[in-house]
């Protein structure tokens, strides 16, 4: 018979899309369009952190809040005023914005449901400066909240990456406008793309299926049965019997038969 036909490769899984909306990121990288969204937080100072994520979660909106201090001065050391941050703030998480310099950057915190939106900075110059931190320091605290929104899609069939990430992006818009419009957060939003999706690639010819094994050697045949030994002879008959028969003598010289007497003799088995 034939060898089956090969196996077909395994379906690809469905492309996904990732859209980061964040506003820290200028540059997402293939793949990513990355927006900048800043609000001012001034009218929320002493609110708890939670009424924003409470409301964002009410709307389906995967979102983050970073409260943002700018630090400037000379030979900043980025390292030490993470360290600085997430030690005045416990159990926070504290990360760089950014296009930061060794003169100047962006400190950001981020909020957790339990904390307390501050309307002073984190650190004072003081404090970096006596750490090594930097030297010739000034803090400023503006009030403002950076918003990070991730989303993801699937590329639905006969859909271009472009098209996916433009509607997952307005959706976001939509969302963050929606979040400004019902807490305290003012400002102008400003969606500024800055790193589209790249184009699709060419779809590469699907792998060549392996070669088909080659069919199984079938085991080799029983060798077939001995023969059975010969039956023995037959035993051998006796010897046939003489038939009955007649043994007729004509016998002309007999003495007492006289002239004209014929004797005979007849033998038969008894």
């Amino acid at each position: 018979p034939s060898p089956p036909p090969p196996a077909l490769p395994p379906p690809s899984s469905p492309l996904g899309v990732s859209v980061t909306t964040d506003a820290s990121a200028p540059d997402g990288g293939a793949g990513r369009r990355h927006q900048r969204v800043l609000l001012d937080a001034s009218q929320m100072t002493g609110d708890p952190a939670s009424t924003l994520y409470d409301y964002a979660d009410s709307i389906s909106l995967d979102a983050q809040f970073y409260l943002v201090d700018t630090i400037s001065g000379t030979a900043l050391d980025q390292a030490k005023i993470i360290d600085l941050c997430e030690s005045a703030a416990a159990s926070a998480t504290c990360a760089i914005g950014d296009g930061a310099t060794t003169s100047e950057l962006k400190l950001l915190q981020l909020l957790n449901r339990t904390d307390t939106i501050r309307g002073d900075p984190l650190l004072d110059a003081s404090e970096i400066e006596g750490n090594g931190a930097g030297s010739g320091v000034t803090v400023s605290h503006a009030n403002k909240v950076e918003i990070v929104a991730r989303s993801v899609a699937i590329l639905e069939e006969g859909q271009t990456l472009d098209e996916l990430a433009a509607n997952v992006t307005a959706e976001n818009e939509q969302k963050i406008t929606q979040l400004r419009e019902n807490t305290k957060l003012q400002g102008n939003l400003a969606f500024t793309s800055l790193v589209m999706f790249p184009p699709r690639p060419p779809p590469s010819s699907p792998p060549r299926p392996p070669p088909s094994p080659p069919p199984p050697t079938p085991p080799p045949s029983p060798p077939p049965p001995s023969p059975p030994p010969p039956s023995p002879p037959p035993p051998a008959l006796p010897p046939p019997s003489s038939p009955l028969g007649v043994s007729v003598t004509t016998d002309a010289s007999a003495p007492d038969g006289g002239a004209g007497r014929r004797h005979q003799r007849v033998l038969l088995d008894a």
